[in-house]
This record gives C-alpha cells, sequence and structure tokens, in this order.
C-alpha cells in the first residue's frame, strides 16, 4: 500500500498556504509519500450549524489510513477545534508533528527565527546604518515573539547598539496592533524611530499604509521591515522588505522529522528552499515595485479566472437539478471552472438523505464507513459511475504516483453529506479562491434534492393515509384497493394504467407550476372518459389507472383509450397547455385465473418492464416503437402494414424490420399475428362469438387462414380451444 502522511491545516486559499503545501508536497513526493489535505474553508472561532458543517472534516482522521501526520495548530483561529484535532490524532497513535508551535503532545518542528530575525534586523544596521530601530513582536510570551525579540537583540549586541527595552513592542501578529501603533506615532505617543523591524509581514503592511495614509513617508521618514516573506502581501504597494522562505524550510523540515519518526533512515533527500533577505521598497533600498513576475502572473490568472466563474450560470444551472444523476451532470459540465491539471471527487455519505421516518435524525457528525463517489475527474476524463468505496481509502483510485490530495467539507449547514477531493501533483497544485463556493452550490443543490425526494416521500405517505388523491381528486391507491376489494368476483374487468413519462424533463423546462397544471389536466380528462362507472385513481408519483366492468363491448379497454384521447385533445384546445397523447400506457383483463386485485400488479409488471427495456436500449428509435407496440396489442383488428409504418418513424422498411426485431425479438409481421392470435384467445374465453366471429373481429377475412395460425400457436384448433375453455 501507498505511503501516505497528512496535513493538517486552514487558508489553503492564500497562497501562503498554497506554497506551504507545495513545498510539503515536493518533500513528501521525494520520500515516496502521498501528501493528504484536510481542510475547511470557514476559518472562525465561533460557534454556529455552518462552522459545525465546515469543521466535520476533521473526523476523518480517525478513520483514514495515514503513516503520520503534520499539525498546522497556530492556522486555526479557533484554538479549541485545534485542542480537539491534536487529541484525535493522539488517540490515533501515529507519529505526528508539531508545524511551528510548541505542543504538550508531539515534537514540535520550528522556524529558526532568532537566526534569520537576526539577519533581517542587521540589514537595516550595516547596509542601512540606522541605530534607532523598534522590534513590534506578537503576544508576550509567545515563543516566536520571544524568538524573534532574541534575533533583533543578538543583531544590536552585534554592532554594538545598545539594547533598550522601550524599544521592543509586542503587537498581536495581525493588522489591529499594527494600527494603533502607526496612529499612536502620528499623535506622538510614541516617538518616531528611524526604522521598525515587524515580526510578520502582515503588521509591516499595515503599519506602512497607516503612515502612508497619515503623510508619514516610507522608507523616508521610517525605514520598516517585515517577516516570512508572505506572498499574499505582494499583491499591496509598497512592497516590503522581509526575510523570506522561513516557512517554506519549516515545512520541508517537518516532513523530514515525521519520515525519521516513521522509519528512520540516515541519508534522505531534502528540497532547498534558501531563506534570505527579499528586498522591496520599505527599507530604502529600492523606491520602485520589486519585480516579482510568478506573483504578476498569478494575480493574472485570478483575474481572468474569477471573472470566468462570475460570468458561468453555474449557481443557476444548480439550483434546478432535481435527482443525484443530474446534479452530477450539471457539475460535469462546469467542470471548466476548476483547473484542469487536477483530479477531483464528490464524494457522498451513503446515508446523505437521512431518516425519512426520524428527520431530526441526521448525520452531524463524521462519514459513512463505505462511501459514494458520485462523480470523478481523473486526468481530464469524467466519469460518474457512481462508485462505493471504503472511507478508509479517501477516494475510490489509486494513483501510481506520489499525489496531493485536498480534502475540503460538503455539507449543509451541520448535516454531513460528504467530502470533496482535489488531487495533483506537487508542481501543479492550483486552489481557486472561488472553489470553496462552487463546492457549496454543490451542497446546496444535493440539499435541494434531498428536501424534493423527502416531500415526495410525506406526500406517498399521505396519499397512502387517504382515500384521495390530494393533487387530482381521483382516487389514491389505498382508496382504489378499497374499491377493488369490493367488486364482483364473478364479472370480468379491465384495466388501464397511464404512466406520464419525462416528468422530470417537463418540470425542468416548464417549471414546477406548468407540470401540475398538466397533472390536473390529465386528470380531468381521466374523468370525463369515465362514462361506465370506472375506477379512477392517481397512484404513485406520475401513474393514473382506471378500472371498469367488460359490460359486453368487444374491446373496453380500447373504447375507454380512445375517449381518452379525444378528451385530451379538447382539454389542450381549450387551455394553453401541451398534452401528450402517446404516454406510455398498459391494459390487462381478468380471466377465471385472476382477480380484480391482481390488475394492479400486473399493470406495475408491465410499467417495470418498459422502464428497464428503456434504461438498457440505447436505440433512439425506442419510444416510438413501443407506442407502435401499444397500438398493435390495443387493436391489432387494424390493417398494420410495415411499410407504412417505417414511414411514420421516418425511415426505411428494412431498417424499420431490423430495428422491430431488435427491440423486441420477434419480427413485426409475427408480432401483429401474436397479437391477434392472443385478441382471438381472449375473445373465445370470455364470448360466444363464433369462430368465423372472433376471426372477423381479429382482422381476418379469411376463416381458413385464422384456424391455420391459431393451431399453429396453440396445438389445437379455434374450435377445441373454445370447447376446453367452456
Amino acid at each position: 500500500m501507498k505511503k501516505r502522511i497528512a496535513l493538517i491545516t486552514t487558508d489553503v486559499d492564500r497562497q501562503y498556504q498554497i506554497n506551504l503545501i507545495k513545498i510539503m508536497s515536493e518533500q513528501a513526493a521525494a520520500l515516496g509519500y502521498d501528501l493528504i489535505i484536510l481542510t475547511h474553508f470557514v476559518n472562525y472561532a465561533n460557534s454556529s450549524d455552518y462552522i459545525a458543517g465546515e469543521e466535520n472534516i476533521y473526523s476523518l482522521i480517525a478513520k483514514m489510513r495515514i503513516d503520520g501526520a503534520v499539525m498546522a495548530f497556530s492556522s486555526f483561529y479557533n484554538t479549541a477545534l485545534a485542542e480537539q484535532i491534536e487529541q484525535m490524532l493522539h488517540e490515533k497513535s501515529i507519529p505526528v508533528v508539531a508545524l511551528d508551535y510548541k505542543s504538550r503532545l508531539f515534537p514540535s518542528c520550528l522556524q529558526n527565527d532568532r537566526k534569520n530575525f537576526c539577519t533581517l534586523t542587521e540589514h537595516f544596521i550595516a547596509v542601512h546604518g540606522f541605530t534607532d530601530i523598534f522590534c513590534l513582536a506578537g503576544p508576550k510570551d509567545d515563543i516566536h515573539s520571544e524568538q524573534r525579540i532574541q534575533g533583533y537583540t543578538d543583531a544590536l549586541q552585534r554592532h554594538g547598539i545598545p539594547v533598550q527595552p522601550e524599544n521592543i513592542f509586542y503587537g498581536d501578529f495581525w493588522l489591529a496592533y499594527a494600527k494603533d501603533f502607526a496612529e499612536n506615532i502620528v499623535a506622538g505617543n510614541i516617538r518616531k524611530p528611524q526604522a521598525i523591524v515587524c515580526g510578520n509581514d502582515y503588521m509591516a503592511l499595515q503599519l506602512s499604509l497607516t503612515l502612508l495614509n497619515h503623510g508619514i513617508r516610507v522608507p523616508e521618514d521610517i525605514a520598516i521591515g517585515g517577516y516570512d516573506g508572505n506572498p499574499d502581501t505582494d499583491t499591496f504597494q509598497p512592497m516590503l522588505t522581509t526575510f523570506s522562505s522561513t516557512y517554506l524550510e519549516n515545512g520541508v523540515d517537518a516532513v523530514l522529522m515525521l519520515d525519521n519518526l516513521i522509519s528512520p533512515s540516515a541519508d534522505v533527500p531534502k528540497i532547498q528552499t534558501h531563506p534570505a533577505i527579499r528586498i522591496g521598497s520599505t527599507c530604502g533600498c529600492q523606491t520602485g515595485v520589486t519585480d516579482n513576475a510568478p506573483q504578476n502572473q498569478k494575480r493574472l490568472d485570478e483575474s481572468l479566472s474569477n471573472a470566468l466563474y462570475l460570468h458561468s450560470s453555474y449557481s443557476s444551472v444548480m439550483n434546478h437539478v432535481r435527482s443525484v444523476k443530474e446534479c452530477s451532470h450539471a457539475i460535469m459540465k462546469n467542470l471548466y471552472l476548476l483547473n484542469a491539471d487536477s483530479n477531483i471527487y464528490f464524494c457522498l455519505c451513503t446515508d446523505w438523505e437521512g431518516d425519512y421516518e426520524r428527520p431530526e435524525n441526521y448525520r452531524k457528525h463524521g462519514y459513512t464507513d463505505t462511501m459514494r463517489c458520485i462523480l470523478s475527474r481523473i486526468q481530464g476524463r469524467n466519469d460518474d459511475s457512481d462508485i462505493l468505496f471504503p472511507l478508509e481509502d479517501i477516494i475510490p483510485a489509486s494513483e501510481a504516483a506520489p499525489m496531493t490530495y485536498i480534502c475540503t467539507p460538503l455539507h449543509y449547514q451541520d448535516r454531513s453529506l460528504g467530502y470533496c477531493v482535489r488531487s495533483c501533483r506537487y508542481d501543479k497544485i492550483v486552489f481557486e479562491n472561488y472553489y470553496g463556493e462552487f463546492c457549496q452550490v454543490t451542497a446546496n443543490a444535493i440539499e435541494k434534492i434531498r428536501t424534493l425526494a423527502y416531500e415526495e416521500y410525506l406526500q406517498q405517505k399521505i396519499q397512502r393515509l387517504s382515500e384521495r388523491d390530494i393533487i387530482t381528486g381521483l382516487y389514491s391507491r389505498k382508496g382504489l384497493e378499497a374499491q377493488i376489494s369490493s367488486l364482483d368476483r364473478t364479472q370480468t374487468y379491465y384495466a388501464v394504467l397511464y404512466y406520464i413519462e419525462g416528468s422530470e424533463r417537463y418540470r425542468e423546462h416548464f417549471g414546477e407550476e406548468y407540470f401540475r397544471q398538466l397533472m390536473i389536466s390529465f386528470s380531468q380528462a381521466v374523468n370525463l372518459s369515465c362514462m361506465r362507472s370506472e375506477l379512477s385513481a392517481h397512484i404513485g408519483k406520475n401513474s393514473f389507472v382506471i378500472i371498469g366492468a367488460c359490460d359486453g363491448t368487444d374491446f373496453p379497454e380500447q373504447l375507454f383509450i380512445n375517449t381518452l384521447r379525444s378528451n385530451l385533445k379538447l382539454l389542450e384546445m381549450h387551455r394553453n397547455l401541451s398534452i401528450p397523447l402517446t404516454f406510455p400506457h398498459f391494459s390487462a383483463v381478468t380471466d377465471h385465473s385472476t382477480a380484480p386485485e391482481d390488475l394492479l400488479s400486473i399493470l406495475e409488471k408491465k410499467l417495470a418492464d418498459y422502464k428497464n427495456a428503456r434504461n438498457k436500449s440505447s436505440d433512439v428509435y425506442w419510444t416510438m416503437l413501443h407506442e407502435l407496440q401499444y397500438r398493435i396489442y390495443e387493436e391489432p383488428q387494424l390493417a398494420w402494414n410495415a411499410a407504412e409504418a417505417a414511414q411514420q418513424l421516418g425511415i426505411s422498411t428494412s431498417y424499420f424490420q431490423h430495428i422491430y426485431k431488435k427491440n423486441f425479438e420477434i419480427s413485426f409481421n409475427a408480432d401483429v399475428i401474436h397479437a391477434r392470435i392472443s385478441l382471438a384467445e381472449r375473445l373465445l374465453k370470455q364470448t360466444h362469438l363464433s369462430v368465423s366471429e372472433v376471426a372477423e373481429k381479429c382482422g381476418y377475412t379469411d376463416v381458413s387462414y385464422f384456424m391455420k395460425l391459431f393451431k399453429k400457436k396453440n396445438g389445437k384448433t379455434a374450435m377445441a380451444y373454445k370447447k376446453s375453455q367452456n
């Protein structure tokens, strides 16, 4: 099995973290490890359902298979969460390295702040000749603050400059203190030094901007230095003089330390990072903008990709999906928004829909032991095969070369739906700053699908408990079954089932209200067609059933179908609706071996067979062929002709005969004969018609030919068959 280590961190949409991940991934790859990043998008130190859903991604720690981990505690604003993660890693009993912080549980890999900050301070002394230098550090008793202050002190002492405690200030490693500090200088509450070296770049940048806003020139009036070489500050002016790549060196060292804890070895390759002073304009070395082509290229790329995402229709498209499969297809159409160099996996919990009987009991913590990958893009190829895989594998595929996997949550509020994974080589890592929104739009669509399914469940539950359908006013399934139970068992009954095929397509193209009106209109046409006390019901989601007594009419089911078609045409003329007349429909008639109660199951079996055949077929003429076959079996006595049928489909007669046999495993002519003989059998069993009368009603003017065909199929003459049924 491949070696795998994890990095637990946040804010991976910042270039600082991306650069850190890249260098750690490169070092991990050189040692033969996959690097798995666990992260979330909203790095806040507060509590809400949404934050709980975000932070659930770290529950993967307990389940996934890894050989070791690096914990970036200081990247978390929520220290309580970071402490929980530390405890989870501790309980996993794997080697863990604390990245640039002191941990009570794990060995720490710290930056060489003292040496590097000394080098930064010496630049202001040796190059610019400053002797009056302030040090603006982070919080008091913070190890990074103390190390950087010690480096500042070392530099002053090395050059014979007295260390004055009043020139050392403790800040917050962020913007607020730096702004206040600058305003105190402007107000005269703090004297103005020659230079200020800051404990990180954000403080240095905010200090510079505030001073400049108040008319104090940088570096002419006060020179300023930063620390870390944070690339996220490069997008602002003035360009900072800072000590760069210290955090990158620390990331490499953390991976090497972890590898040594996992499997100590004497000779391992180390990726070089070359920490050094990076000259900007705030110290006085340069007055212009430092040339930084990689950062400028990044800003250009981001500008273009952000504009592409902003003007895409992704959100609106995802708002209309109504099933997981539709959701997968919509995502696939929009994957061009995500960098093509990365593979991607959308993984759902197998219980993402929750428990409809107890909707308050949904998954808030962790993920299912078996996950469901609804969509993946691997090396540019999309796949929506819907694959199940073990949670410990993280993704369903195993990629050969060492890869970096960035795992992010997929949730709606505190409902755990699953997670997303981006994978790529260390030198191809890209994390769009709108990727979090992309994932949340996906999660919102999945939640909408779940909500629609739950609403349908409730509606069906109500219908099961009620004898009348609340939408159409027809009988519900329960009501129909109750009515069937009271029917006369000595009577013969027919039944017709209509299936409103393509309901999702109607909803998507015309809207929910249009589809509702279509269903109501169809039910009204059914009501108008029930002229002989038929029972009519709306069962399930898209099915209508009509059951009536055979009152001596030769083809009562066909009479009803024809009447319904006429009424649908009338309604279509009087309303602004297009009502298809070719919805799939199935009929059945009771005989001595079947009772009225059996009609429903017979029809639903025919519908199930139809759906299965539809799903398996790729023939574009499938629907038209089945509609033709329905009509043949409804009215087999008509003069059916292959050439005319082919003309209606717009194809040649030979091709029509080919695809007909391919779909039904019987030739067109043989199927017509089969339909006619089946009708003959029914008439011989259920009526007192003579053989010649039956032949005529089945479309045969030549009685001898009819009798020959009948005997060939049944092994006995029509007269013998009739006697055997009486």
